[in-house]
């Protein structure tokens, strides 16, 4: 496979995306390659376009399988791996929501719960209020990654392209 120039430009700009989004570059840069990738890959193919180790490769593949973004497929008479990247952008969001979600605010939730209680019983009202505050944010957020999986990508597309139709709409009320 050769990449064109504007591919290995995508390829480059997700791998920056992804450093700001806590993914390291090789992850989000496997993850660039394979979501422009005509057809799915080898390891080996993707270490010789991407210049990465074999066991950089492979640890960003992992990380990807576990957030359900790439699929690992075989070929008969071929022992390799072949992935390829969900093709679906909006189910691809649903999935990094939910995986965010499970990993990062679901901890974060328990975490306030228990340094509000502790405040509470420590009579500090100051950083009580500061945790309840941080309680409701990380709960709605909860609350929409949560009901976000219950409906198909299509209904996920719909609300999220409404979001600032619904917002406009709210601050008139």
């Amino acid at each position: 496979m050769q990449l064109s120039e504007t591919q290995m430009k995508f390829i480059r700009r997700w791998g920056d995306m992804g450093t700001r989004w806590g993914i390291p570059r090789s992850t989000a840069m496997l993850h660039g390659l394979l979501y422009v990738a005509q057809a799915p890959l080898a390891a080996e193919e993707m270490c010789e376009l991407l210049q990465l180790a074999r066991s950089n490769v492979s640890t960003s593949l992992k990380e990807l399988e576990g957030y359900n973004l790439v699929y690992r497929e075989s070929r008969p008479g071929d022992r390799r791996s072949f992935y390829r990247a969900e093709a679906d952008v909006w189910e691809m969001a649903r999935r990094i929501l939910e995986e965010r979600r499970r990993r990062e605010t679901a901890g974060a939730v328990q975490a306030v719960e228990e340094c509000l209680a502790a405040a509470q019983q420590e009579g500090d009202t100051h950083t009580a209020g500061r945790m309840l505050a941080m309680q409701e944010l990380l709960q709605s957020a909860e609350t929409v990654a949560t009901a976000a999986q219950r409906y198909n990508t299509s209904v996920f597309r719909r609300a999220a392209m409404m979001g600032s139709k619904l917002l406009a709409l709210i601050s008139k009320l």
